[in-house]
C-alpha cells in the first residue's frame, strides 16, 4: 500500500473512532439527564452514566490523537516495492 492510502485508512479509523466516543458521549449525558428525573431509578442512571461518559470521552480523545493503521491489505511494504504478488 502506498502512503496516499495508508494515510485514507488513518483518517477513516479516526473517524470510526470520534463517531462511536461520541455516541457513548451522548449516551452518558443522556443517562446523566435521566437521573435527575424523578423515575425512580436515579442511582442507577448516575452509576452507569459516569462510567459511558468516561469511556465516550476516551474514544473521542485517542479517535483524535492516536494514528494507528489495524487492518493491512497482508502485503508488505517491500513486497510491494518488488512488485508484489500481482507484479507482470
Amino acid at each position: 500500500m502506498d502512503k496516499k492510502n495508508d494515510s485514507v485508512l488513518f483518517l477513516l479509523q479516526d473517524i470510526k473512532e470520534l463517531v462511536f466516543g461520541i455516541a457513548l458521549s451522548l449516551l452518558g449525558g443522556i443517562l446523566i439527564v435521566a437521573s435527575t428525573l424523578d423515575w425512580g431509578a436515579n442511582e442507577l442512571f448516575l452509576i452507569l452514566s459516569l462510567p459511558v461518559l468516561a469511556w465516550g470521552v476516551f474514544h473521542v480523545w485517542n479517535g483524535w490523537t492516536n494514528h494507528e493503521l489495524v487492518e493491512k491489505n497482508g502485503e508488505t511494504p517491500k513486497q510491494e516495492e518488488q512488485g508484489g504478488s500481482h507484479a507482470l
